[in-house]
């Protein structure tokens, strides 16, 4: 302040600074033409930018610097895009290329070519066009569909360990406790654990054997249904055989203690469960249309199944725990066993009440119709 400066304009018509410093950090100063200049200058670097328009020199070197470092950015990106696109190219002939597939289309993928019903059908079909060995994409799933011996057996016992794992469908985490049963769990130290536990205690020739007098009453009532109901006409063998089924698995699995349920309601509920893990829910396909699950009503019968059943489990688990006697009682049915296990511990492995309720429950649901795993 109370320094006085002057500007001058050079003939290219630029103004020129003085030479004496200190400069001032900002001044306004009035030109010879009337033009404003106010001048911002530090001790390296000084800019005069005009208050009107009358110089348009200065504007179209400004434009240009802002598109130099636009034209700059939009290079890096680019040159980055093809680095990424290089090495995730690498990284997949690495792995080795996928199997021939039909041609997919957006979002649905090869959906169209299943159809509705005969899938075998246009899976043989497919498999004429691209080989025993090719790739679907189920929305996006992808899917390999294997057709002759030599590769089902690579695939299911060279290469077992690799393929083994089931997916967990949504159905199956919400009504089998996240999936901690065997059917689902993925394959690792905790699945062979489980899956000893049902060869040596559950499954065993010796506890087998311990259900023939069980075997023989159930068919040998089996036989007079049959004989009754043929003196009336004609008999439907197939669901007095799904009968018999599931009153033989349900007596060794619960034996006759289900907590004051009626066993109408429990085969309902295990009928209920098994239609349910034989249903693809939209979720399963395209993740991102999860809400369709909520909208068709898929997660709120989900959550009722549960709900049940965990109700019917607890009931059954309370009577079995109540009517245990001391620990050299004889084990009488599949429930009185995970019990044993659960209380007493395994080797080092033990069970939770939740694993035994998960563990009961893929035994009980065998007993009304085959589960399609996929």
């Amino acid at each position: 302040p109370g320094r006085s400066s002057t500007v001058s304009i050079d003939p290219s018509g630029n103004p020129s600074l003085p030479r004496t410093p200190p400069y001032p950090t900002q001044s306004v100063h009035t030109l010879a033409n009337g033009t404003h200049v106010r001048l911002k200058f530090s001790s390296i670097f000084y800019v005069a930018i005009p208050h009107t328009c009358s110089n348009f020199k200065m504007m179209a070197l400004m434009a240009s610097l802002q598109l130099d470092s636009t034209l700059a950015v939009l290079c890096l990106a680019f040159v980055a895009s093809c680095i990424f696109l290089v090495a995730r190219s690498r990284k997949d002939g690495a792995r080795g290329s996928p199997p021939p597939s039909p041609p997919a289309l957006p979002v649905i993928g090869n959906l169209h070519q299943l159809g509705r019903g005969r899938h075998h059908r246009r899976l043989q079909a497919l498999a004429r066009s691209y080989g025993p060995l090719f790739l679907l994409r189920l929305g996006s799933v992808p899917a390999v569909v294997v057709s002759s011996p030599s590769l089902a057996e690579a695939v299911l016992k060279t290469q077992d360990h690799a393929f083994c794992s089931r997916p967990q469908p949504r159905t199956a985490r919400g009504t089998l406790y996240g999936c901690r049963d065997m059917a689902f769990s993925p394959y690792g130290e905790r699945w062979r654990q489980l899956r000893r536990i049902a060869v040596l205690h559950l499954l065993s020739a010796k506890q087998v054997d311990s259900f023939r007098s069980l075997r023989q009453q159930e068919v040998m009532g089996f036989v007079e249904r049959i004989r009754a109901g043929a003196r009336e006409g004609a008999v439907n063998v197939t669901e007095l055989v799904i009968s018999l089924t599931n009153t033989v698995i349900s007596k060794a699995a619960f034996g006759n203690r289900l907590g004051g349920v009626d066993p109408g309601v429990v085969r309902h509920m295990m009928k209920e469960l098994t239609e349910l893990l034989g249903t693809i829910a939209v979720s399963d396909v395209f993740p991102r249309l999860r809400w369709v699950d909520w909208a068709t009503g898929l997660d709120a019968r989900i959550s009722r199944t549960a709900a049940e059943l965990d109700r019917v489990i607890e009931k059954t688990l309370a009577e079995h725990e109540g009517s245990r006697g001391n620990d050299g009682e004889e084990v009488h049915d599949l429930l009185d066993g995970l019990l044993s296990i659960f209380k007493d511990g395994d080797q080092g492995f033990r069970l939770d009440r939740t694993d035994v309720k998960a563990l009961i429950l893929v035994i009980r649901s065998r007993t009304t119709r085959p589960i399609r795993l996929y």
